[in-house]
């Protein structure tokens, strides 16, 4: 045995012209969001089918604010284990095992971001390996959204590609979005939405996101950020107050706070390293900037290179005029001379000081710098010490490094010793987009100075994160953790307090018994099989993970604001103890794992730290950009999101620079829905979503509410809607075109593997239970049928290749229906109604597909679909299991006997559906040639 220690890299290697990687066919990712702590699996599964072993290389980008909490592999059947380990242990394992000639490889966050991780290991001929890659995050609230962004670049097209996204929340959802797959570049204005991403409603706190591309979807491969932006419903009181085994969380975003008049100062680098494309791109950032100043603002702009120079040397009001002349200033500023970072620094919080105090105002200042400090004061500590020295108003400063040359260290410790946070701007296109959305975030100031007031004895002093923000900004969230110490104090009320507009203080307060209290462990949707082997070691809850984050985050956020080697030492050790304690990967540990000696993985050093900044991923308020490689020979640059490269390839990125991504999207025209035109009314109606499309079919009764079976409403000529719905509450989120001149759409896809052939609702389901089962091609087969008071009515199917190819109806005369897979309009071609039990046929690229809706248990019904005529059903729960959500739904027939079925999740109609396997079906379909007929 030996060991191969995980580290964060970007790889440079030689390869050979000749290797081949072995082929991807499983890629699953899997998030659950409780209460705004993701936790997403990945798991990728690639087999070898040369001949000769080959590299695999595991290959990830996370989001910047991610820990890597797991980390599996799975070789001929043997689970290997990853462990977090303190950093240099780890180092000193790997420098051990390159000296005794073993192949070693290394993952760790890199010192400055913590969004690229990667590992290589040897595939033996015809082998298969499975790679399981754990991560948490907080989701931040950014201009009024949650982004949860999950980064997906095979390099190949996979067979069985999946990305399923669970949300759970104390309050109701409020907003769903979920756009395009996001490529390298930020885009100007709407981005529109991801059509074949289906966004579904279990209640009005939970929801499910999928996305499955069929291979023809995938053209050549997916590359990009997978979205998901949501929100909550929000109040003025002082937020969501969680409790959950000793620890809590408190959320804070309150609504109706009236905006704080702002005094602004720009401090832009106009250095000689700025010119070109850089002044440009400042240039129009600075248009878009000026554009969203509001009226009763006041702004300062002060250009820096060597010396200063001002647009005005006084504080200006907003007006058309002033804007227009400030343009006009930036339009004329040219880049030359030197870096004088500390002059400009000093002189804009100098400014600030001077107009800003006690006046009911918000104070900020924006720094911009391209590089480092080369003029003037050029020390980095002296530098921060001048401006410690003039800023003891704590004016907060948010700062910039633009490009590849900035010194983003100084950038960093500026914002953190100062009340604010950094950003790196890359030099790409976007420049200007990435510097105004910036500016969005914090350009609207509600509230200064917010306390977390809770009543003493409380919570343990030390165990708790920050309880005061300087500054909250409109669209963003205060957070706060801490243990508790005593459940009853925190229940009794707390209050936070604010200074507001006119310097108001502003008052938010949590009444007694607010204070949401959930169980952990979980309580189990289904009875536990007394087989199940005692759990004999505490497992921390959700919430006590979730502190242990924020805190981490914290911890690493001051050793930023720090001088004294002592005191961050001090803070080094409880980030460590932290970090090996609930197994996060963060700059002070790594994760090891051992593999069996034939299981070779190839070595890889950790680059300088300039490389890893320059070179690496990043994100921009949810965005990224991918880095170009750099032209060297036999030098090679991954930047892959998941899964298996061809380091042949990787090469030729290196002299040519990557392909350009021919992926789009294969636009689906969602009409009626299917799943939604006969399911039954579960729930009240839902607080509108923002970009959902509302069923054409009325979900209160089973039959269309005009004829012939759809009513719809015509939006103007040549216009792309979006509905709102209302009910029911599962209603999914789909857009469609309108105009009559569009070319119509081309149908999905899709395999068989994404297409249920038949779904049931039960009585107590909003969802169909939907399945497949064990038909002979060509054979015809007894559907439903049913006695009626006039005459009888039968449905009855021919099976074709993949699903049922000809439907005939007997009822007052013969109708049969053959399937279309052109029809893209997802309506019914076939619905009926015969008293509580309904049936619609639909069309899809494979076949057609059965929906049966029973609203009572009948029993005068025979056939294929009538097998459920007398259940009921009880959506339990859908949890996480082994890196995939499952469902557990509860049957009742009227005998009242109760089976549990275990299904997952699949796309059915315009929503989802919950999908048995075939051991489930087995239960109930146990000889199929009982609905066998004779063909007529």
């Amino acid at each position: 045995m030996r060991d191969l220690c995980i580290i964060a890299v970007l790889l440079f290697c030689f390869v050979s012209s000749q290797a081949k990687s072995p082929e991807i066919y499983f890629l699953h990712v899997s998030s659950e969001i409780d209460y705004r702590f993701a936790k997403t699996v990945v798991t990728s599964k690639v087999v070898n089918k040369d001949p000769t072993a080959s590299e695999a290389l595991f290959d990830l980008t996370l989001p910047n604010e991610a820990f890597i909490t797991a980390f599996k592999l799975t070789i001929n059947g043997k689970e290997i284990e990853g462990k977090v380990k303190e950093k240099e242990q780890a180092k000193q394992e790997f420098e051990a095992a390159k000296s005794k000639g073993q192949s070693a490889g290394h993952i760790v966050a890199k010192p400055r971001e913590t969004n690229k991780f990667q590992i290589q290991v040897n595939v033996a001929a015809t082998e298969k390996v499975t790679f399981e890659l754990t991560y948490r995050e907080l989701l931040k609230r950014t201009n009024g959204l949650y982004d949860h962004v999950i980064y997906i670049n095979p390099g190949q097209v996979v067979d069985d590609l999946k990305i399923n996204v669970l949300i759970k929340e104390t309050t109701n959802i409020t907003t769903i979005k979920t756009p395009p797959i996001r490529k390298d570049l930020l885009t100007d204005g709407s981005e529109g939405t991801n059509e074949l991403a289906v966004v579904d409603r279990f209640s009005p706190t939970k929801a499910f996101v999928s996305y499955e591309p069929s291979r023809a979807e995938q053209e050549s491969g997916i590359s990009g950020q997978f979205i998901v932006q949501y929100d909550v419903d929000r109040s003025d009181d002082a937020g969501d107050l969680i409790f959950m085994d000793g620890y809590f969380v408190h959320f804070l975003a309150p609504e109706g706070v009236k905006p704080m008049p702002m005094d602004i100062v720009f401090v832009l680098d106009k250095s000689g390293s700025m010119g070109g494309t850089k002044m440009t791109q400042l240039q129009d950032s600075m248009k878009k900037i000026l554009d969203d100043v509001k009226a009763d603002d006041k702004i300062m702009i002060i250009a820096f290179d060597s010396n200063l120079s001002y647009w005005k040397t006084d504080f200006v009001e907003v007006t058309p005029e002033n804007i227009n002349n400030a343009k006009n200033y930036i339009r004329n500023t040219h880049a030359g001379g030197g870096t004088n970072i500390d002059l400009g620094l000093r002189d804009g919080i100098q400014k600030l000081t001077q107009i800003s105090g006690n006046n009911g105002r918000a104070p900020v200042l924006v720094f911009l710098t391209d590089g480092e400090a080369t003029v003037g004061e050029t020390n980095t500590e002296r530098i921060l010490n001048n401006l410690k020295k003039e800023n003891e108003a704590d004016i907060p400063i948010f700062s910039l490094a633009f490009g590849r040359g900035a010194d983003f260290d100084i950038v960093k410790r500026v914002a953190a010793q100062n009340n604010g946070f950094a950003r790196k701007i890359y030099e790409d296109s976007d420049a200007a987009l990435q510097i105004a959305g910036f500016y969005k975030e914090i350009s609207t100031v509600l509230l200064k100075d917010v306390k977390f007031n809770y009543v003493d004895g409380t919570l343990y002093d030390t165990e708790v994160t920050n309880t005061e923000f300087k500054t909250y900004f409109r669209g963003s969230e205060m957070v706060v953790s801490g243990k508790v110490k005593d459940l009853k104090k925190l229940q009794s009320g707390l209050m936070v307090n604010g200074t507001g507009i006119g310097n108001q203080e502003i008052e938010f307060q949590v009444p007694p018994m607010r204070c949401i209290i959930l169980p952990w462990p979980p309580i189990r949707p289904f009875p536990v099989p007394t087989t199940a082997p005692v759990v004999t070691t505490r497992n921390p809850s959700i919430m006590e993970k979730l502190w242990a984050y924020m805190t981490i985050k914290q911890l690493l956020k001051q050793k930023d604001a720090l001088d004294s080697q002592t005191e961050i030492a001090k803070l080094d050790e409880k980030i460590l103890r932290l970090s090996l304690k609930y197994q996060f990967v963060t700059p002070l540990t790594s994760m090891v794992v051992t593999l069996p000696d034939k299981t070779k993985a190839n070595p890889s050093e950790v680059q300088s730290s300039d490389m890893n900044m320059d070179m690496d991923m990043g994100s921009f308020n949810g965005g990224m950009s991918f880095p170009q490689a750099r032209r060297g020979r036999g030098m090679s640059l991954s930047s892959s999101a998941f899964g298996v490269q061809n380091m042949a390839v990787q090469n030729v990125f290196a002299r040519r620079g990557p392909p350009r991504n021919r992926f789009r999207n294969f636009r689906r025209q969602r009409k009626p829905s299917f799943s939604a035109a006969l399911a039954p009314r579960a729930f009240p109606a839902a607080p509108p979503m923002s970009n959902a499309k509302g069923s054409f079919f009325n979900a209160n009764n089973f039959l269309p509410t005009s004829p012939p079976f759809m009513t719809i409403t015509q939006p103007r000529f040549g216009t792309t809607t979006t509905t709102t719905t209302t009910t029911p509450i599962y209603t999914t989120t789909t857009q469609r075109p309108t105009s009559p001149t569009s070319p119509p759409p081309s149908p999905r896809k899709l395999e068989k593997s994404q297409v249920p052939s038949f779904g049931v609702t039960l009585p107590g389901l909003t969802k169909p239970l939907c399945f497949d089962l064990p038909m002979v091609s060509g054979k015809l087969y007894n559907l439903i049928d049913m006695s009626v008071p006039t005459t009888g009515y039968s449905l009855h199917g021919r099976f074709g290749t993949n699903m049922i190819e000809r439907v005939t109806v007997f009822d007052e005369q013969s109708t049969s229906i053959d399937a279309d897979p052109t029809d893209v309009t997802k309506a019914p071609v076939y619905q009926k109604r015969h008293g509580t039990t309904s049936v619609a046929v639909k069309n899809t690229p494979l076949g057609l597909q059965f929906l049966a809706t029973f609203s009572k248990t009948r029993t005068n019904l025979n056939g294929v679909l009538a097998i459920w005529k007398e259940y009921g059903g009880k959506f339990v729960d859908i949890i996480m299991e082994s890196g995939g959500f499952v469902t557990y739904i509860e049957i009742t027939s009227t005998s009242r006997s109760q089976t549990v079925l275990k299904a997952t999740t699949k796309e059915f109609g315009d929503g989802i559906c919950w999908y048995l396997d075939n051991e489930s079906v087995k239960r109930f379909y146990t000889n199929m040639s009982q609905f066998e007929l004779s063909a007529p």
